[in-house]
């Protein structure tokens, strides 16, 4: 039964390995590329804590190297120095060379960096993401970019699944893990890096599958790139299937060499590995600190460490390091230009938003009840004190609606695409202002749709004036009051550290801005040190507008004789004035362009320091 498991095994791993040759014959040829690391040291900056201490290494192209070592040996560590990321609060020596060549953080332009974490937008299908990313990633015409998507689609097994939506963790059902695994890998091989860095790539993964990834890996390390990766206990079969390991321990090197050397090196350490038994595991568990045998296990691992040094595979190291010169720098990716970037960004978040069901077909459902209910509550008012005194009260209404719903529904805007805006600006895929653009015009068609559907359901059932300009007039100032309200929204959610933060400053805010908005309190009767607040209120000059509008002909039957001075004194009691109709339109447009460039400034400054 065993033989016939393995004999299946292999068979699957045989078709499997067919086709990842064929697709990754399809991607174009790199320049090689060594990377070196040396004396690698980072110490914890608050604590002073010795995390890596002279680390040396080397991978070369047509190699697969695996970074492996127990919890805390600092694998990880040693990955986001070689790609100069997540090095906030660490104080770091040594070099790392591209080819002989220090790039710091330029090395993001050369390399592709599968994380551990798998970040997409889940209401996209797969290949409607990798579209996308391609237009990101691929220099060259349509043509070119579908070849590769379609490539990477074969490459990574993902054909079957491509017409299916991502879906997201703890959401909406869509691929399986294993899928969501493979797109991360699809997405990199967009740019055809010549060096490839992966974080656990493994993780998550059934045995089959697990091994399929690595074979893919081992496939494009022998087209000639250059493949690092950390793993975290590899099976027997996925730890001789590496061509280079690398054992860390205590933030020191144990071993750097072929895995059947490694083997060999802890048997003449005295930790031969048994008949039948993971060498990975046991090596591993070796280089591990124990709990309660702590003085033990540091003491064995200092040893195992020095002998490395002065073993004839750190010997070989050290020589090999000292033997590279500079060589020819790689060809860098070269980013696309504005217009690509908006038009690739605004076609996924146009996608995301439209598809979204709690924010769009929610959003018109409510605007909708919310514009029948207005109406049926105000209907038909008629043109007496009290009549005027309720029409005021619908106007101020919907300036409240346009604005709560409007502000709190796009809070969420940046919290939910934090971590895949900073990976992919990082990443090198677009500029902070290419996203912010994108992102802000796609949420334009529903952020104004929805409130004239509220304003259009209730104006006539209300009973407002209703001349072909007073009713375009009034689109025009639902339009401006909420364009405002969601650009306050956005420029909350850039700012704010988190969601909760950007919540609990909206709602206070808003009461601030509504109470002096003009109908809670007569805006010239507020005393001198609260008076101030109107100014800085949508509320405020979005209620002045709709009321100047509204009564500057009314058209009711009995309204006939209406004067501009009746207008003028129904404005009067709420302290406005007819002439302040253009200047309200045009503070609040003002308000508009000052919260999209604060918010831009504070998304900016946030993704920079997310490296």
């Amino acid at each position: 039964m065993a033989n016939e498991t393995c004999s299946l095994l292999s068979v699957g791993q045989s078709e499997y390995g067919a086709a990842v040759s064929l697709a990754t014959s399809a991607l174009e040829a790199v320049d090689p590329v060594t990377l070196t690391w040396h004396n690698i040291s980072i110490n914890a900056t608050s604590t002073g804590k010795e995390i890596l201490q002279n680390v040396s290494g080397v991978a070369r192209p047509g190699q697969l190297l695996a970074l492996m070592g127990a919890s805390g040996a600092g694998k990880t560590t040693l990955l986001n120095m070689l790609l100069s990321r997540n090095l906030k609060g660490l104080e770091t020596g040594g070099s790392v060379k591209v080819n002989g060549h220090e790039l710091g953080r330029k090395i993001t332009a050369i390399s592709g960096y599968a994380q551990q974490d798998e970040l997409f937008v889940g209401t996209l299908t797969v290949k409607e993401y990798l579209n996308i990313q391609a237009k990101l990633r691929v220099n060259g015409d349509a043509e070119k970019r579908r070849r590769r998507v379609t490539s990477v689609l074969s490459q990574l097994g993902l054909f079957k699944c491509q017409n299916t939506r991502i879906g997201s963790i703890g959401g909406t059902k869509g691929i399986s893990g294993g899928e969501m695994r493979r797109l991360t890998f699809a997405c990199e091989l967009l740019s055809n890096p010549p060096v490839l860095f992966c974080d656990e790539p493994t993780t998550g993964l059934d045995s089959f599958m697990a091994e399929s990834v690595v074979q893919v890996l081992s496939n494009l390390a022998k087209s000639g790139r250059t493949v690092i990766c950390t793993i975290h206990q590899p099976s027997s079969q996925l730890y001789l299937m590496f061509d280079r390991v690398m054992f860390m321990a205590g933030g020191r090197t144990a071993f750097l060499g072929s895995p059947r050397d490694a083997i060999q090196f802890f048997e003449d350490s005295g930790f031969a590995c048994p008949h039948n038994f993971n060498p990975a595991d046991l090596i591993i568990h070796t280089l591990a600190v124990i709990p309660n045998e702590e003085d033990e296990c540091r003491q064995r691992i200092q040893v195992i460490c020095t002998k490395f040094e002065s073993s004839v595979y750190g010997r070989t190291l050290y020589n090999s390091l000292e033997m590279i010169r500079e060589g020819e720098m790689p060809t860098e990716r070269r980013k696309m230009g504005i217009s690509t970037q908006i038009g690739a960004l605004l076609q996924r978040a146009t996608i995301d938003t439209w598809r979204n069901p709690s924010l769009t077909r929610a959003k018109v459902i409510q605007k909708t009840i919310m514009g029948i209910f207005i109406g049926l509550l105000y209907l038909q008012s008629p043109l007496n004190l009290t009549g005027i005194s309720n029409l005021n009260g619908a106007l101020f209404y919907l300036v409240c609606e346009l604005t709560y719903s409007t502000i709190f529904g796009i809070l969420n805007f940046l919290p939910t695409d934090f971590p895949l805006v900073s990976r992919e600006y990082h990443d090198g895929l677009y500029s902070v202002f290419s996203y912010y653009v994108a992102r802000c015009i796609s949420y334009l068609p529903l952020f104004t749709a929805d409130g004239l559907v509220m304003l259009l359901v209730s104006y006539w059932l209300v009973g407002f004036s209703s001349s072909l300009s007073q009713v375009l007039y009034a689109c025009l100032i639902a339009f401006l009051i909420e364009q405002s309200s969601s650009a306050c929204g956005i420029m909350l959610s850039c700012i704010s550290p988190s969601l909760p933060i950007a919540m609990s400053t909206a709602g206070p805010m808003l009461t601030l801005l509504s109470l002096t908005g003009g109908l809670y309190a007569n805006v010239g009767a507020l005393p001198s040190y609260i008076s101030w607040i109107q100014y800085l209120s949508w509320f405020r000059y979005g209620f002045e507008a709709f009321a100047i509008n509204q009564w500057d002909s009314v058209n009711e039957p009995n309204a006939t004789s209406w004067t501009d001075a009746d207008r003028d004194s129904v404005l009067a009691q709420l302290s406005f004035n007819a002439d302040m109709f253009y200047p309200d339109l045009m503070i609040m447009s003002g308000f508009i362009i000052f919260f999209y460039v604060v918010g831009y400034l504070g998304l900016a400054y946030r993704v920079s320091r997310a490296r």
